[in-house]
């Protein structure tokens, strides 16, 4: 191993080290006993305060109650969808669709945001229900509305943590 490799991989370990347990966590690696269930084990998804999930969470939830009504959720999908309609036509182009990116997060797992965008570019087609290659206003909160429905397991008219973190978004 020359020298150049060996330092190469000493940072790659470090920087392992350092932030990738985010990215081990988030990616059901996780080597710890609680499979996902733990602070940091699996998914991001069990007790750790703080987990994405919660971050976006905290973001639609504006009463602070801890759970999401469908209200709340249209309410949030407004604002994304004028942060994301560039040129204030009323529609989405795939182009404007792709270029904001939402939501918390610093960007720091290079590995889950190139998954999460290509997550979200599948998300377009679909959108556009009269297929014209755009998403307009209606489109866009009918799928929101949609993913509430899905979210909303029990169909009380509320999404609460437990169904919000198993959305998976």
């Amino acid at each position: 191993m020359t020298r150049k490799s060996m330092i190469l991989t000493t940072l790659l370990a470090t920087a392992l080290m350092a932030g990738g347990g985010l990215a081990v966590a988030q990616t059901g690696m996780g080597m710890g006993p609680g499979g996902g269930m733990g602070m940091g084990m699996g998914m991001g998804m069990g007790m750790n305060p703080n987990a994405p999930w919660r971050a976006r969470l905290a973001e639609i939830d504006q009463n602070r109650d801890g759970v999401l009504t469908r209200e709340e959720m249209a309410a949030r999908a407004g604002d994304v969808f004028a942060a994301m309609d560039g040129n204030g036509d009323g529609a989405l182009t795939r182009e404007e669709f792709m270029s904001v990116r939402m939501g918390p997060g610093g960007g720091g797992n290079p590995a889950r945001m190139e998954a999460r965008q290509a997550a979200k570019a599948a998300r377009f087609a679909p959108m556009d229900e009269n297929r014209d290659g755009k998403v307009d206003r209606a489109e866009f909160l009918g799928d929101h509305d949609a993913m509430f429905t899905r979210m909303d397991r029990d169909r009380d008219g509320r999404v609460e943590p437990l169904e919000f973190r198993g959305h998976g978004w």
